[in-house]
């Protein structure tokens, strides 16, 4: 995720519905995350989802559950440009991820030409491999005290251009689960926040309040990653349902 002048905003899906991708594209959000940490999305239930954000010209970020190098295979040869990384802890953490990401010199990502992203072979094989390199985009996750305490050596890694901040393992890594407006909490981040902007690194968070978006956009964050698809289809059935009640 590019330096912006505004603040980028998207949700998380859960859900492994096309309907709800295109919904994101229809109304204008700037992207959406599809979210294989925290549901049991199989890489074969991102093909519609990646089809679908295509026709409605929708960024679409896969978060990865880890950093086992069959899951950047997989996203990266669907052709995926965008892949954000959880739970990044050090410079090592750093390396692994780029090396199942990029093809050689930059990494040894399995190399394939019988896949999506290469046209199922009908793209010259030295383009391919040129593009897929040039156009990866990655967002690598901090959300622990060893990752706090190493951030400026991660954004100092000449392949970190954007970092994503998530406040509620976070939290729970600080002692306070859960609690993430707890002043600890709110000073890590900041201090996140102000090294990747004097280092000109993209930086990103996550919230599920309007509270949340006002304040970290008014820290300049760059962009943010809302709530969920099924929380905000929760709270419209429960709006509904209290014009019943």
């Amino acid at each position: 995720m590019s330096n912006k002048s505004k603040t980028e905003l998207g949700i998380f899906i859960k859900s492994p519905t096309i309907e709800i991708i295109e919904c994101c594209g229809i109304v204008g959000m700037d992207f959406a995350v599809i979210d294989m940490e925290h549901t049991p999305l199989s890489p074969r239930d991102l093909i519609p989802l990646v089809l679908a954000s295509e026709a409605r010209e929708l960024k679409l970020i896969v978060r990865l559950p880890n950093l086992n190098e069959e899951y950047f295979k997989w996203c990266l040869d669907l052709g995926i440009k965008y892949l954000q990384v959880p739970h990044i802890e050090t410079l090592d953490d750093v390396g692994q991820v780029i090396n199942n990401s990029y093809f050689s010199p930059s990494g040894q990502r399995g190399l394939c030409r019988f896949v999506r992203a290469a046209d199922f072979s009908n793209m010259d094989k030295d383009k391919y491999i040129k593009e897929s390199n040039d156009n990866i985009e990655l967002i690598f996750q901090i959300e622990g005290v060893e990752g706090f305490n190493n951030i400026e050596q991660i954004i100092n890694h000449e392949n970190v251009s954007s970092i994503f901040i998530g406040p509620y393992d976070l939290s729970q890594s600080l002692g306070f689960p859960g609690d993430i407006w707890n002043d600890n909490v709110i000073d890590k981040i900041k201090k996140i926040i102000e090294k990747c902007k004097t280092n000109s690194i993209s930086v990103g968070i996550f919230t599920d309040t309007i509270k949340g978006i006002k304040f970290w956009t008014n820290l300049g964050v760059d962009f943010i990653e809302y709530g969920s698809d099924m929380m905000l289809f929760s709270e419209a059935l429960k709006k509904l349902k209290s014009y019943k009640d």
